[in-house]
């Protein structure tokens, strides 16, 4: 298996504990020392409720984003490679919601399904223009090497 089969399956891993507990504890820890650095935004404002939304969503799109790039590393070059990465952003991102049922203080939504197959587009997108500029970059090396 290669390198990045197992960064894959490690970045799943890192997701599914995400949906944990703990690691709610931990965003939530992080969220409260990054906003005292604002101290004029009171917690009960409706500004600190958009932020730790913004926050909480980000880090969503942020996790199944790096997951789309690590799966376009990790799978061969094929017509459905495309469709594949969507299609496993989606399973991860609906398995990921499933998996907080077990948690009392997790609430799986399908809105944050959406939002992560939406980070897995996002990804996807971004594996496709590296992808481009790569192969546009290194014909324009070969180009000027030959000259």
């Amino acid at each position: 298996m290669n390198v990045w089969r197992w960064a894959v399956l490690l970045w799943i891993g890192v997701i599914f504990f995400s949906s944990t507990s703990l690691a709610g504890e931990w965003a939530e820890g992080g969220f409260d020392f990054f906003s005292d650095f604002f101290p004029s935004v009171d917690r009960s404002s409706p500004s600190y409720g958009v932020a730790h939304l913004a926050a909480d969503k980000g880090l969503h799109i942020t996790l199944f984003c790096v997951l789309a790039l690590l799966l376009w590393m990790a799978l061969a070059p094929s017509p459905r490679k495309r469709l594949l990465i969507l299609a496993i952003g989606a399973v991860v991102g609906i398995c990921s919601e499933l998996l907080q049922i077990f948690f009392p203080d997790r609430d799986p939504a399908i809105r944050d399904v959406m939002i992560n197959i939406s980070g897995t587009a996002i990804g996807l997108l971004l594996a496709q223009a590296i992808s481009r500029i790569r192969k546009r970059t290194g014909r324009q090396e070969y180009a000027a090497s030959r000259n």
